[in-house]
């Protein structure tokens, strides 16, 4: 009897533990990356919807940036960042284009630029972190239409 009592706590624990799926809800800053010489660079903003009773500490980054279609560089976390409890709360990530990337997609889609048309902006991945020892994963996966002026 003790040990179906002991299971039952235990399950109960574990139970109150669990964390629920955080979503990302979009992808801010997008449309104000700087084009250069030195590739693509800026700061995006993740908002979040975490509906879970406690922070996740945000360890690592693997969001891979894509201009249409063709990868052009890696998000990075700048810094250690808490994604708070609650809706519409912000992480904040750096990104950092690979300048022989961005010559491959100026090269590919050179006639669209000029023409002022819209091209397909991305980031797809995944953010890494963990809240009471238990490892979480949030998805990240945006796309936008924007136009790249030269």
């Amino acid at each position: 009897m003790r040990a179906v009592l002991a299971c039952l706590s235990l399950v109960a624990l574990v139970g109150c533990t669990a964390l629920q799926p955080v979503e990302v809800v979009r992808v801010d800053g997008l449309s104000e990356l700087s084009i250069g010489r030195g590739g693509i660079g800026g700061e995006l903003a993740l908002v979040i919807n975490n509906p879970n009773p406690v922070a996740i500490a945000a360890e690592s980054v693997d969001v891979e940036l894509a201009i249409s279609g063709t990868p052009v560089g890696q998000v990075q976390l700048p810094y250690a960042q808490a994604i708070p409890k609650g809706p519409n709360q912000v992480l904040r990530l750096a990104v950092q284009a690979e300048t022989t990337a961005l010559l491959s997609v100026l090269e590919a889609n050179l006639f669209r630029f000029l023409a002022g048309e819209e091209v397909e902006v991305s980031v797809e991945g995944e953010v890494k972190g963990s809240a009471l020892g238990i490892a979480v994963g949030i998805p990240v996966d945006s796309k936008q239409n924007m136009k790249i002026q030269l």
